[in-house]
């Protein structure tokens, strides 16, 4: 038969819900040691000339050593613990030989292998006086009772500690409060953002719906095709401001996926339901931010257009091949190629009087690229331009 162990009968705070609340709000119960509170030890250390010493804070059955000195005491149980009549103390609690104290001489604490033989600890408490923890210094061997100044020093580190735990605490309920109010602030603008797009979208429909009209309105065929693509142009935008308002980024948009979508309506629209030309798209995942998203995409409709009108006459077959891709450097390469009549001898879109090609010229230096042809085989037209820095998850510009 084997006896129990008898363990220090620890009393309870008054406030014990209100010493635990404090410990919540602080969030270092479980955090790593920090090199302030290691030197404050250190210090209260060699105020002693002890060989230990640590801090220790109170939940509601443990005691765990937020920073140490000269051994690991990590967590122990609140029963093994005597920071727990420490800590309810006013003044320093010092004990010069646990053996002899009938409170402690059968602790475990006292009898396995840490044998504490000194111990004298500094209650942590709060500026409304509820206590969390204790500054303890600890020996192996008795000592003789510390004189006045020594625990005066002790009592002074503790009211240091305290003051670095509670600045902690006055800091993180701070940034709680600011980084609550910039998530509040974010989400209205990502609502006013999303509003704005999804205004954009219905006038830009509205503007299509009205040259569409117009356009059918025309005896005169070639001034309702100039209007149609002035419709498809607009489409165009609007399709960019409903992706916007459709995702969850307010700010970029994935445009190869965009790419596939305006180019099969293209293909659809002016290949008809014959089929007989194709769209394939050759893009990589990229995101793009919307002052260069709108452009590429008019650039895309101008292009696509272009070669969709005038590669594959009079119900040629063939296929408008888009490539989207990142270059080194940081930047971004649009291609549209197809292998269709060609361009007429000494074709130069710098000096075309066609409007589809100025705009895309100009578009081309707003994105601060350069726009090249290659003939032959196909006809490829390839705009190359650096990327605009994309802002990252819940940055605020």
């Amino acid at each position: 038969m084997t006896s129990s162990i008898p363990t220090v009968s620890c009393p309870i705070p008054q406030n014990q819900s209100g010493s635990l609340a404090v410990l919540r709000s602080l969030q270092i119960m479980d955090a790593q040691p920090e090199a302030s509170l290691n030197r404050i030890v250190r210090l209260a250390a060699r105020v002693f000339n002890a060989p230990m010493a640590f801090i220790s804070l109170m939940d509601a059955d443990r005691q765990r050593c937020i920073a140490q000195f000269g051994g690991d005491w990590g967590e122990i149980t609140r029963s093994h613990s005597f920071c727990a009549r420490a800590m309810l103390e006013t003044k320093p609690m010092v004990v010069c030989n646990p053996p002899g104290d009938e409170r402690f001489r059968e602790d475990q604490l006292v009898t396995g292998q840490r044998a504490v033989y000194f111990y004298a600890g500094a209650s942590l408490r709060t500026s409304e006086g509820l206590p969390v923890g204790t500054l303890c210094v600890v020996d192996s061997l008795p000592r003789d009772y510390p004189s006045q100044g020594v625990l005066d020093s002790l009592s002074d580190l503790a009211f240091l500690v305290m003051e670095e735990l509670e600045f902690r605490w006055a800091t993180a309920a701070k940034w709680d409060v600011n980084e609550q109010e910039l998530r509040r602030s974010l989400h209205e603008k990502e609502t006013l953002l999303q509003e704005v797009h999804h205004r954009v979208k219905n006038n830009l429909q509205i503007v299509s719906s009205l040259l569409k009209l117009q356009a059918d309105s025309l005896s005169d065929p070639a001034a309702a095709a100039l209007l149609r693509e002035s419709q498809q142009r607009v489409l165009s935008m609007a399709l960019i401001h409903e992706r916007l308002y459709a995702g969850k980024e307010m700010a970029a948009i994935e445009f190869d996926s965009y790419a596939r979508t305006l180019v099969q309506e293209l293909v659809y629209s002016y290949a008809g339901r014959a089929g007989n030309v194709t769209g394939r798209i050759l893009p990589p995942p990229i995101f793009l931010t919307i002052g260069q998203a709108i452009p590429c995409a008019l650039i895309l409709n101008e292009l696509v257009t272009n070669a969709l009108k005038y590669a594959y006459p009079a119900g040629g077959t063939g296929e408008v091949v888009v490539e989207l891709q990142e270059l080194p450097d940081n930047r971004i390469r649009l291609a549209v190629s197809d292998h269709g009549t060609g361009l007429p001898e000494g074709f130069d879109f710098r000096t075309s009087k066609s409007l589809g090609l100025r705009i895309v010229w100009v578009l081309a230096k707003q994105l601060g690229g350069t726009l090249t042809i290659e003939r032959g085989k196909q006809t490829k037209f390839a705009l190359e331009f650096p990327r605009e820095e994309l802002k990252g998850p819940g940055e605020i510009s």
